[in-house]
């Protein structure tokens, strides 16, 4: 457990500063909550074990230093996000579980709805992911043809075989995990929302692919995408509820994306938790989960008895992260198709921020960047920075989670030997975006990419 290791030395002191950026502010509700981001600090760095048995239950309360009260909250929360499994009688204890991807999506749909995002970021985010694994697909020089075995990758093809559609077939292909994990969510948050799916084969990008021919490949991806709207309607609070139902369970998450839709039309102190089971038919038990979830992501504040609960301001993303980043290394991902997706959507992220700067005229935010030599973790401000200029708040949660995950897969605290090439480069690209120069950021962003993509045994992308 993360509590247990704080003294272990400097390089665990740092892993919790960059683990720290990454989930932004976290200041837990209470003891339990604590225990809660400890425990799951912990398991991140061991891997993210499913299946492996923590102990009976009175073993792991002492080993956390926990009165029952703040234990048996904390492991409440942990059942309810999907993280811990509780098992009862002989042989019994808690046991390691992954986050669903169902639960991904719906949190993040959740995270979108209360800050008032459109489906624009939707859109344009599995478009990014698109033009990720085509870029690696050319790089490859995969021959995108069915049946035939090119470079040690088999390309099936044919309509119908693939769920998740083209990309996320050719990302499992080319045998990039992460990739394919992404291209599953990005495609699950589009369904959800109703938006034209991806289909399972296209002729022409096949064609693209084949011929090495990267610009006519990115164009039919626009065409297939359709156009991005950044007038679309605002993501409703029901989409959370449809993708948490797509487990197939009646989830404590999905009643904690109801109860928050019920607060949101109902400002004001709600009713006790044994009045909202029995209106909607569920267990004080599930209730009770649905309440910690919405308090562990900082969406609700919660009274004891009559007084219920109260929707909080807008939830930070860290709750969406704390799910995501867990659901990747329990995916056994290898380290380096973390950092390889990475650092390929951290490069689209300044080309989005001109653009947002060029049709507003002017700079959409004016932030400066850190004094230079100011701080250790100046490259990870500055990349924070870069992927909140892009105006995409979803790309900005993946990147983050993506560099939680690749923090505790690598183990490595160490910054990369060309961080300080890196950051040169993010100086301009500032520039740039203030200028609202595109063609400057996108060939900027180019170099960038280049320069990240060295390979280096010592090297750690961080978002």
């Amino acid at each position: 457990m993360i509590k247990a290791n704080r003294s272990a030395g400097s390089g665990v002191d740092e892993l919790q500063r960059i683990s720290g950026c990454m989930l932004g502010d976290v200041a837990p509700a209470s003891l339990a909550h604590e225990a809660v981001l400890d425990m799951e600090m912990g398991l991140l760095r061991q891997g993210w074990p499913v299946g492996q048995s923590l102990g009976a239950l009175p073993d792991v309360r002492k080993r956390l230093g926990l009165g029952r009260p703040a234990f048996r909250e904390a492991v409440t929360i942990l059942e309810a996000r999907g993280l811990l499994d509780v098992r009862r009688g002989p042989g019994g204890g808690l046991f390691v579980a992954a986050p669903a991807l169902e639960d991904v999506a719906g949190a993040v749909l959740m995270h979108l709805a209360l800050a008032g995002e459109t489906h624009a970021c939707i859109d344009q985010f599995r478009l990014l992911v698109w033009r990720m694994i085509v870029n690696v697909a050319i790089e490859r020089r995969i021959v995108t043809v069915s049946g035939v075995t090119v470079s040690g990758v088999t390309v099936s093809g044919g309509a119908g075989s693939h769920d998740w559609g083209f990309a996320a077939d050719l990302a499992e292909q080319l045998g990039k995990t992460t990739m394919a994990l992404l291209a599953r969510l990005a495609e699950m948050l589009v369904r959800t929302s109703q938006g034209t799916e991806a289909p399972a084969h296209d002729c022409a990008l096949a064609d693209a692919i084949g011929h090495g021919d990267l610009a006519k490949a990115l164009e039919r991806l626009d065409e297939l995408a359709g156009p991005v709207n950044p007038n679309s309607a605002i993501v409703a609070l029901e989409l959370a509820e449809r993708a948490f139902s797509l487990s197939g369970r009646k989830s404590a998450m999905a009643l904690a994306a109801r109860m928050t839709r019920e607060l949101s039309g109902r400002p004001g102190t709600q009713e006790a938790e044994w009045e909202t089971a029995e209106r909607l038919g569920y267990t004080d038990g599930v209730v009770r989960q649905a309440r910690r979830i919405l308090q562990d992501f900082g969406i609700v504040r919660c009274h004891q008895g009559r007084k219920g609960a109260e929707l909080a301001p807008p939830a930070a993303p860290t709750g969406v992260i704390r799910l995501l980043a867990p659901c990747l290394v329990a995916s056994a991902t290898p380290a380096l198709d973390i950092r390889e997706a990475i650092t390929f959507l951290m490069c689209s992220a300044p080309v989005l921020a001109a653009r947002r700067a060029r049709d507003a005229d002017g700079p959409v935010a004016r932030a400066a960047a850190p004094a230079s030599g100011a701080e250790a973790f100046e490259a990870l401000t500055l990349e924070n920075l870069l992927l909140e200029l892009s105006g995409n708040p979803l790309l900005a949660i993946i990147v983050r989670s993506l560099g939680l995950a690749n923090i505790f897969a690598t183990s490595e605290p160490l910054a990369p030997p060309d961080r300080w090439d890196v950051m040169a480069i993010n100086r301009r690209i500032l520039q740039a975006i203030e200028a609202g120069d595109v063609a400057a950021a996108g060939m900027l962003a180019r170099v960038k990419l280049e320069i990240m993509q060295r390979p280096a045994a010592t090297y750690l992308a961080v978002a």
